[in-house]
């Protein structure tokens, strides 16, 4: 996988994390004055936290899918639990999400769904990836399938990246890669002057999925290491004053006769 692929742009907007620690939050770009028509989120299991939150900040309706649960406690009237699993296909088990992703215009979409995300977006068109204003989503071993993240980086920048310390790295052409991590992307609609970025990752939104060390990243392409031309470090030293200049004089003593030796 080339892993440009992967390369991590300057948000064009102030970022913020909504839902719970650990693998339940996500960061995202909070884009002003913006209005949703929905938020479609592929993986729930028990915690909707993030899409209470977000149904609540932006005012828009949610569609919660997961059909390895039976129900989950909904307090919000905009929310609406659907067991269903992210595929795809359709069937009475599973969505691919064409239809909901068709009938509306800004989505914003999360996605966790182990593993699921590859066939899942292999399935979208470009027009449906277009309609997404920003996409939060788990990966799972990405460098098997490149062609998931050349489809997504057609119309979209990759402005946040984290990885999931509970699965360690992956060794690629030369960098390590996180095997499992979040990451945000936004619509290239809102970035006229993309700029690489330069925050070390994790940064300060972020949250360990377990406990432990997190997985510290400082390198391209998820970092731009910004350093000095070699033309521009002064290496001078100061120079040793030639011999002949060194004044090696010494102070003439004052003959004693010249000396007060009178006391107060």
């Amino acid at each position: 996988m080339d892993n440009s692929l992967l390369t991590v742009y300057k948000s064009p907007f102030q970022k913020i994390r909504l839902g719970g620690p650990h693998n339940g939050g996500y960061v995202f770009a909070d884009i002003p004055a913006i209005q949703y028509d929905v938020l479609l989120a592929g993986g729930i299991d028990r915690d909707i936290l993030f899409e209470h939150e977000f149904v609540h900040k932006y005012n828009c309706s949610c569609l919660a899918y997961d059909g390895t649960i039976d129900s989950i406690d909904i307090t919000n009237s905009l929310v609406t639990f659907v067991k269903k699993n992210i595929s795809f296909y359709n069937n009475h088990a599973s969505t691919n999400l064409h239809e909901e992703i068709e009938s509306n215009q800004s989505i914003f979409i999360k996605m966790n769904i182990e593993g699921g995300e590859y066939e899942w977006i292999e399935s979208l068109t470009s027009e449906h990836i277009n309609k997404m204003d920003q996409i939060v989503i788990e990966f799972h071993h990405v460098t098997h399938k490149p062609n998931v993240l050349e489809k997504i980086n057609q119309t979209h920048y990759l402005i946040h990246f984290h990885g999931n310390n509970c699965c360690g790295v992956i060794e690629n052409n030369g960098i390590d890669i996180p095997t499992v991590f979040q990451c945000t992307y936004i619509h290239k609609k809102y970035i006229t002057s993309p700029e690489l970025n330069t925050d070390v990752i994790p940064g300060p939104l972020d949250s360990n999925d377990i406990e432990g060390d997190d997985i510290m990243i400082d390198y391209p392409p998820f970092v731009l290491k910004i350093e000095v031309p070699s033309e521009q470090i002064d290496n001078t030293s100061v120079e040793p004053v030639p011999s002949e200049q060194v004044d090696n004089t010494s102070v003439e003593p004052v003959p004693s006769e010249q000396i007060d030796n009178t006391s107060v």
